[in-house]
Order: C-alpha cells, then sequence, then structure tokens
C-alpha cells in the first residue's frame, strides 16, 4: 500500500503557497531587478518548503517520487555537468550545486504535487500563469507610451511604470513560453466561457507579448499553439503543416553565429563554467578566449558539455516522452504537463538559455517543462482484483 500524504499544507493552504510561488516564479524576471533578490525570496518561498516535505515523503518511505527509472538519464546528464567543472577553467562551484539542488527539489515535489494534489497543482499552476500575463500586459503598456509603436519590445531601454527592469529580450522570451502554453491547455480543458475564457485570453496575451520582442517567435509560438490544437482534432496528421512552419520561424528567429568556434573540444567540451548572456569561455590551444554566447541551446551543451552531454540531455527528454506515448492516455485532459515540451525546446534553440544555474528566467523554456514532464509519469500504482 503506497504512503499516505502528509496532512500539512493540505487545502487552503496548499492552495495559497502554490499558488504564491509559482506566480513568484513567473513573474519574478519581470518584477525583480536583483537576480540575487528574486533567488533568495524563491529558496524561502518555495525551495525549503519543497525540500522540507520532499524529505518527509522519502522518510516515509515513497521513494518513486525520485527514483523512477524514467531520471536516470536526468541524474547521469546532472552528475555529467558537475564533473565537467574538473577540467573548466573557470567554474562556479557553489552556484551550479545550488541549481543542481533546487532542481533535484523542483522535480521532486512536482511529482508529489501530481500525485496526491494533482487539482490544487494545476489551478496554482494556472493562477500564477494568469499572473504573469497580468504583468506582461502592463509592461507592454508602460513601454508604448514612451517608445515607438513599431518598436520591438525590450529593444531600447525604457522607464517602465513602478520602474520595472528592462530586460534582455531573450530573458523575457525564455520567461513566458511556458505560462502561455499552460494557459493554452488548461483554457482549452475548461472551455471558451468563464474560467477557460479567460484563461484563454491570457494564452492570447502571451503569444502577443512573445510576437511583441521577436515577431518570428511570437509566429512561432501561434503556429504551435495551432499545431496542438490540431493533434487533438479528428485528422491529428495535419499536425505537420504548423509544425514544419514553426521550425522555420524558429531558424529565422535565432542567432547567427560561427558554428565551428563552439566546436574546440566536441566530445566533453570546455566544461562548465561560469557564463553570462554576454559571453562564454572557451580554450583554444593554450589560450584562453572568450566567445559570444550562441543563444543556441544545443550549441551551448556541445560548446561546454560536448558530445555526451548532448546525448544525456537528449536522453533525458526522450525518456520521459518515450515512456508517455507508451501509455493510453498519452491524449487526455492532462496537457498542462506536457504542451510546453516543444515550444519551449524551440525558445531554448532561438533564444538561448544558460544550462545549470540557479532559478533563472531560462528554467521557463528548459527544466520547468521537463519537470512537469516527469511529474505527469508519477502515478499510483492501480489495485488489481486478485484472481482465485
Amino acid at each position: 500500500m503506497p504512503p499516505l500524504p502528509p496532512n500539512i499544507m493540505q487545502g487552503r493552504w496548499l492552495r495559497w503557497w502554490l499558488t504564491l510561488s509559482f506566480t513568484v516564479m513567473f513573474t519574478g524576471t519581470f518584477l525583480f531587478h536583483s537576480r540575487i533578490g528574486l533567488l533568495n525570496v524563491l529558496d524561502v518561498l518555495f525551495f525549503l518548503p519543497s525540500l522540507t516535505l520532499l524529505t518527509r515523503a522519502m522518510v516515509s518511505g515513497d521513494h518513486r517520487l525520485l527514483t523512477s527509472p524514467l531520471l536516470v538519464p536526468f541524474y547521469l546528464l546532472l552528475g555529467w555537468a558537475l564533473l565537467s567543472m574538473a577540467w573548466a577553467e573557470d567554474p562556479n562551484t557553489s552556484r551550479t550545486v545550488r541549481g543542481v539542488v533546487q532542481l533535484l527539489v523542483m522535480v521532486g515535489i512536482f511529482r508529489w504535487l501530481h500525485l496526491y494534489f494533482r487539482n490544487t497543482f494545476k489551478q496554482a499552476l494556472a493562477n500564477g500563469a494568469l499572473c504573469a500575463m497580468i504583468v506582461a500586459a502592463m509592461v507592454t503598456v508602460s513601454y508604448y507610451t514612451t517608445q515607438p509603436l513599431n518598436s520591438p519590445l525590450f529593444s531600447e531601454p525604457a522607464n517602465l511604470i513602478f520602474r520595472l527592469p528592462s530586460l534582455d529580450p531573450s530573458l523575457a522570451l525564455m520567461a513566458m513560453v511556458t505560462p502561455t502554453f499552460i494557459l493554452l491547455a488548461l483554457g482549452m480543458e475548461e472551455g471558451a466561457g468563464g474560467k477557460g475564457g479567460r484563461r484563454l485570453a491570457g494564452a492570447a496575451m502571451g503569444v502577443i507579448f512573445i510576437g511583441l520582442v521577436s515577431f518570428p517567435l511570437g509566429l512561432m509560438s501561434l503556429a504551435l499553439a495551432i499545431a496542438w490544437l490540431v493533434s487533438r482534432s479528428s485528422r491529428p496528421w495535419l499536425t505537420v503543416i504548423p509544425v514544419l512552419a514553426a521550425l522555420y520561424l524558429m531558424v529565422q528567429g535565432g542567432t547567427d553565429v560561427t558554428i565551428d568556434r563552439y566546436f574546440l573540444h566536441p566530445l566533453i567540451g570546455n566544461g562548465l563554467n561560469q557564463e553570462s548572456l554576454n559571453g562564454i569561455l572557451a580554450r583554444d590551444g593554450d589560450q584562453l578566449i572568450e566567445l559570444a554566447h550562441p543563444r543556441n541551446l544545443f550549441l551551448l551543451l556541445i560548446h561546454s558539455l560536448g558530445l555526451v552531454g548532448l546525448i544525456l540531455f537528449i536522453a533525458s527528454w526522450a525518456s520521459p516522452l518515450a515512456a508517455l506515448l507508451q501509455r493510453e492516455d498519452f491524449q487526455g485532459s492532462r496537457g498542462a504537463y506536457t504542451i510546453a515540451v516543444v515550444p519551449c525546446l524551440c525558445m531554448a534553440f532561438a533564444a538561448g538559455t544558460y544550462l545549470l544555474v540557479p532559478f533563472h528566467a531560462s528554467w521557463m523554456s528548459l527544466w520547468v517543462p521537463l519537470a512537469l514532464l516527469m511529474a505527469r509519469l508519477c502515478e499510483r500504482p492501480s489495485a488489481q482484483p486478485s484472481i482465485r
């Protein structure tokens, strides 16, 4: 018999805690000038309580939260990333370890929430995503009161209302993709009226916001939303048309770089060095050089972790996706857990990302959708009738 969920924070308190946590996660990029401040708030608000709940569940015997075979490639990827700091020129060990711990806690608590409190979990995700859309609308209106209407959002520094930060466009893109598609999935579940209508309106605001930041990537997001809707129709084979259009727009919205500069050590990479959205370190013979950040997830993987890291990354996604496709209910009513997978990977390809740092806007297009996908596969064993 599986262990019972702990009584702590059930019901109203759990809903409020999760709603506040996801609100800060989804809006923090737009509200906090200091990333350290955002990290400290999230540690106290979300990660430390989650670690407590997860530890209690594991001690009580619920090992499936972190011991599923589907998680093995993911653990190997994290292990390889930590090991790569041994040959990195300028690693930041404390930051990387903090990011790994946060990531493991998020994967575990998402699986715990889906297992025992899935309705509350989904409601909190929706509420946090809606708050992100309200902030996005406020930022958009504030920006265009001082900037020309034909100026892409965040293309120029602007004095925003309430002194909100004027972001790098890639941060805004990465932060918005997951909330947008979560609202689309939940809105379709509820229908076009009432609560569902508000969620669909929020999803529309997210697509518009992405389009204002980058027109090709806004069209890409719209094409992927259409592809998801078509896949649930009576002619799912038509999905290939908007998917191909989205892939073309993804390439158009990406950044052109000299590719061979990121293949100096193609097998094991340059190691997980400190990185910023302005540059990354590489060793060319005896010379240490700084390259422009590729703003492309797969180039960054090869540069930092080599082909070994790229294979482990692909396996980390392929393992739960393959398991999901083998299930009879993979097209059921839980699209909120899976809808952001393809859009987020496309956004990470085009807009860039950090690989492994404490909570960051890039988590919205990399780790959050993977954690939701893994949560989707955490189920209680069904009771089988005894055969006599």
